[in-house]
């Protein structure tokens, strides 16, 4: 699908995996393509239930794909590739993930992507939660951990969270998610125990 094409969709979680597949398939087979992190890779795993405007990878990008995304209405700044007439903000925060992170392939919403691991994905959440004391991170990690809890390797993500310090964060997370096994918490509940974070919700 070309960029304009992936401009004509409604905004949310198919339009935002459109892009995704969009840029990545900017890059040859001889090129390392970039993994999708962040606020976008959750929004897709989470079908919408959070939203954003930036697209972060971890990767680097190589003279063709600038020329691609100059080509396609992109300006450079910095880390950031922004469209302004479509208001899509790209960002290459690093080069790589951390040695310790994994990728995976998905097929989601008819589109093909690089993503970071759920795992990876859940303790970034966690550690803004417990160590940014962002209230929006730790309702992210429920809903991500919710949507996707069939999916994830608890056993990873156990020693995920331990190595990165955030052992409190997921403790609390689990505890909210059983205190919560027969239903959903209502907006106002996971909005309240997220803004006490971890410590005070153990």
């Amino acid at each position: 699908m070309d960029l304009e094409n992936c401009l004509s969709l409604p905004d949310g979680p198919t339009k935002t995996a459109a892009l995704v597949a969009w840029v990545q398939g900017l890059f040859s087979d001889q090129d390392e393509v970039p993994v999708l992190v962040g606020g976008a890779a959750v929004e897709i795993l989470t079908g919408g239930a959070y939203t954003t405007g930036d697209l972060d990878f971890a990767g680097s990008i190589p003279a063709s794909v600038r020329k691609a995304l100059l080509k396609s209405g992109f300006e450079r700044s910095g880390r950031h590739w922004i469209h302004q007439g479509a208001q899509i903000f790209l960002e290459f925060p690093s080069e790589t993930l951390d040695h310790r992170e994994q990728a995976i392939r998905i097929e989601i919403y008819g589109f093909d992507v690089l993503i970071v691991s759920i795992e990876d994905l859940l303790v970034d959440r966690l550690g803004g939660w417990e160590y940014w004391k962002s209230g929006v991170d730790g309702a992210n990690a429920f809903i991500l951990f919710r949507a996707r809890r069939s999916e994830v390797d608890h056993k990873r993500l156990a020693r995920r969270a331990r190595e990165a310090g955030f052992e409190n964060a997921l403790e609390a997370l689990k505890e909210f998610d059983q205190k919560w096994s027969t239903t959903d918490p209502s907006p106002e509940d996971l909005e309240t125990w997220a803004n006490k974070g971890p410590m005070e919700s153990n």
